[in-house]
């Protein structure tokens, strides 16, 4: 049941909303994945509104992923939209499986083993927009003509 009224009295307004049953179905994103939170990581281009592009960080360790979220000890990787890496060849075979996969394959592959990556510090150093992964360049650099930047 869903009700809905608007009462208006003089310059007065109120709304009355009641709601019984209403069943939402929450879609959780992968945070490790998309740019997401904090101001956005951008798709495969860009920054996507990077609270600071000059702390360019480099940090080795073991990948690790929940299911939700990449991550090396705690810092929160994220590597780009999920259409751009299911879509996008690696430039490399960064899981050493002998195939090169999406990049999508690629870093899931490396779960579990060390790797190196290159990116920008954000939302207090909690999480790296990732940019190069073993040393290669995974998606476009910030500072590019607004055209090839994209943000979800």
């Amino acid at each position: 049941m869903l009700i809905v009224a608007l009462l208006t009295v003089g310059t007065a307004t109120a709304t009355i909303i009641q709601v019984s049953d209403l069943s939402i179905d929450v879609a959780t994103l992968p945070k490790g994945t998309l740019g997401g939170g904090c101001g956005g990581g951008g798709c495969h281009g860009g920054g996507g509104g990077c609270h600071n592009n000059t702390n360019f960080t480099e940090m080795t360790g073991v990948l690790a992923y929940d299911g939700e979220t990449f991550t090396i000890d705690t810092t929160i990787l994220c590597f780009g939209c999920y259409n751009y890496l299911n879509s996008t060849e690696a430039p490399a075979d960064f899981d050493g499986d002998g195939v090169t996969e999406t990049l999508w394959a690629e870093i899931q592959g490396c779960v579990g083993t060390s790797i190196t990556v290159e990116g920008y510090l954000r939302c207090g150093n909690t999480r790296l927009i990732v940019y190069y992964l073993n040393g290669y360049e995974i998606r476009d650099c910030p500072n590019q003509p607004p055209s090839l930047n994209f943000t979800i």
